[in-house]
């Protein structure tokens, strides 16, 4: 009888533990993966220092700063800022258009990935970092641009214009004095056309678009060269839609842009 006693409390026993761990199994799982997340977190932070003492250290810092802040017009780091409203624009919006993660796909393939631009100076990690450390820094810049704000409208001002040159990555190909570079020289787009940095289909028209109205003409070829002049066939400048560039510093950058006038 005891023997019976016991082997019904133990099969009870039992029943209630399976339920008890399967009732919790969500709890345990969220767990595992906020830890494993950061692990990953930390193991990002390492993959994009410049840290010397870090033997897994790729120096992503060295082109975006070793907060991910980027450049600016008197910095000698020349990769753009990682914690901006404009980048967070570009990540939804390829997400929206393609269904890929805008970062993995540029830290994976380059830049010329997303833009067209076969010397974009973002180079191809593949080679280089494995699924992991590509994961890792990819989570980090997330982690970043999730306490990023939503732009505020800027006032139409050269001044203006000139911070959001900086603060959407322009400086990055055309230069921190708008010498050139990976992109061509803009020192003197507010008197001609400018160099394009290669010929487009519809060339004509945008000639004719600037000297009509040289703002408007500017303002299309910088939210989207290949959809306007190039029957959607990429220019070597990237798409700034409205998600990563409002309107106003649109507007503002513009503005900086037509007072370049070589003089």
């Amino acid at each position: 009888m005891r023997l019976k006693t016991l082997g019904v409390f133990l099969v009870l026993s039992l029943s209630m533990f399976t339920m008890l761990y399967w009732l919790t199994d969500g709890i345990r799982r969220d767990a595992i993966a906020v830890e494993q997340e950061d692990d990953l977190l930390h193991f990002g932070e390492i993959i994009f220092s410049d840290d010397e003492a870090e033997a897994a250290a790729a120096g992503c810092a060295q082109c975006h700063g070793a907060e991910g802040e980027g450049g600016d017009a008197d910095s000698r780091v020349i990769g753009p800022s990682l914690r901006t409203a404009s980048l967070a624009g570009k990540v939804a919006a390829y997400q929206t258009e393609t269904g890929l993660n805008y970062l993995e796909t540029v830290v994976r393939r380059g830049g010329v990935a997303v833009s067209g631009n076969p010397r974009s100076q973002m180079p191809a990690w593949e080679n280089t970092l494995n699924r992991q450390q590509i994961d890792a820094v990819v989570v980090l810049i997330e982690t970043w641009l999730e306490d990023v704000e939503e732009a505020e409208d800027v006032e139409d001002t050269v001044e203006a214009g000139q911070q959001v040159f900086a603060s959407v990555g322009c400086v990055t190909c055309h230069g921190a004095e708008l010498e050139g570079g990976v992109g061509p020289a803009l020192t003197n787009v507010g008197n001609e056309v400018g160099n394009l940095p290669q010929e487009v289909s519809q060339q004509d028209q945008y000639v004719a678009d600037y000297e009509e109205d040289p703002r408007a003409a500017l303002e299309l070829w910088i939210r989207d060269s290949a959809g306007n002049y190039n029957d959607g066939t990429a220019t070597g400048m990237p798409p700034h839609p409205e998600s990563a560039v409002n309107e106003s510093q649109l507007r503002a950058l513009v503005t900086f842009l037509l007072s370049q006038t070589g003089e």
